[in-house]
């Protein structure tokens, strides 16, 4: 068996638990107006700190999947595989949905499950994206297989310019002319899918990290990075809501700029330091992170339906309720993986 890279694992925990991070501080967010503006902002710095999550396990799949060798047995095994796993997990959510008074019609929700989230749980719309990227996969491996360093260089220079800044350049256009810029015919590849752009890069990435040996000094500077991107995104999320007087989460979109530097600083940072991760535990914890996105927001509805969050310090307890959460998870998703017939699924 192939051994598994650790530090890939480590992400995959990292990446998780600030998924579930998200969710939680998204309530003290989306209730601006409702909450004091310190509170407010504690949300929107956890909210930032935690945007790394998404742009991290996409990153994480192109850099294990994309220099494989094709195989049209395992690439109809793969898609087979986690369209079973999602219509699985719909029903559960559906049946959740409709038990925490969501709707009970059937016929009209099962229709929408085949496409959206509509009446599921809304974090499954990672499965979709994903998805769809395994059945790309193919086409993907060839056109970066075959790029040169410098074919490389330009998609990510194009990709973060054109896709990343837009979050830029947008309302700056708006402010001087009055008209929001509406592109009706992105850039195949590089504008018409962000999350694409983070597959594609992570594999880019991944296999320069691999065959170089980086200096100790770019450990501060992916730490900066980081921390800068977070506090400037934070920062502006806040100013922005309190000057259009409602929630703008422009800022915290993945397709933007500093989602885009403090998940290259993060990815990088874990890769550079592979020999740190040498536990059993991380690989026992990474195993499991994929149950913990599935089954997670089971127990997020039922602390959303019992308890008021917002009644609450934010700077305490996004991180206790998403520790909670976690554990409960993890506990979960160990127990349903030792069951024969669900361990296929979660």
């Amino acid at each position: 068996m192939k051994e598994k890279n650790l530090s890939i694992e480590f992400m995959r925990i990292i990446a998780i638990f600030l998924t579930l991070m998200i969710h939680v501080s998204n309530i003290f967010i989306r209730s601006y107006g409702h909450i004091s503006n310190t509170s407010f902002f504690v949300g929107a710095l956890y909210n930032s700190i935690a945007r790394i999550c998404v742009p991290i396990f996409f990153m994480i799949s192109g850099a294990l999947l994309i220099n494989g060798e094709y195989s049209r047995g395992k690439y109809l095994k793969r898609i087979k595989k986690f369209i079973i796993i999602l219509a699985f997990w719909s029903i559960i959510y559906f049946v959740i949905n409709v038990i925490r008074g969501g709707s009970n019609n059937i016929v009209k929700a099962i229709f929408y499950t085949l496409f959206n989230t509509e009446y599921t749980s809304k974090h499954l719309w990672f499965m979709y994206a994903i998805i769809g990227l395994y059945i790309a996969l193919p086409f993907i491996q060839k056109m970066c297989k075959n790029l040169t360093r410098e074919e490389e260089n330009l998609f990510m220079i194009l990709w973060v310019s054109i896709c990343g800044l837009s979050i830029i350049y947008t309302p700056v256009i708006k402010a001087i002319t009055g008209h929001t810029l509406e592109v009706l015919y992105p850039i195949p590849l590089i504008n018409a899918a962000y999350y694409l752009g983070y597959f594609v890069c992570g594999h880019i990435i991944y296999e320069r990290i691999k065959n170089i040996k980086l200096e100790k000094k770019y450990n501060f500077w992916c730490i900066m990075t980081y921390i800068l991107s977070v506090l400037i995104m934070a920062t502006l999320t806040y100013f922005l809501s309190v000057s259009n007087n409602k929630l703008t989460t422009t800022m915290l979109w993945y397709r933007g700029i500093l989602i885009i530097l403090e998940s290259f600083s993060m990815f990088i940072l874990i890769l550079i330091n592979e020999k740190k991760f040498k536990s059993k535990h991380i690989e026992t914890l990474g195993g499991l992170s994929f149950g913990v996105y599935l089954i997670h927001a089971i127990f997020l509805f039922l602390i959303k339906d019992n308890i008021n969050i917002t009644d609450y310090n934010p700077l305490w307890a996004i991180p206790v309720i998403t520790i909670v959460i976690y554990a409960t998870s993890v506990i979960s998703s160990y127990i349903l993986k030792k069951i024969p017939i669900i361990k296929s699924l979660i």
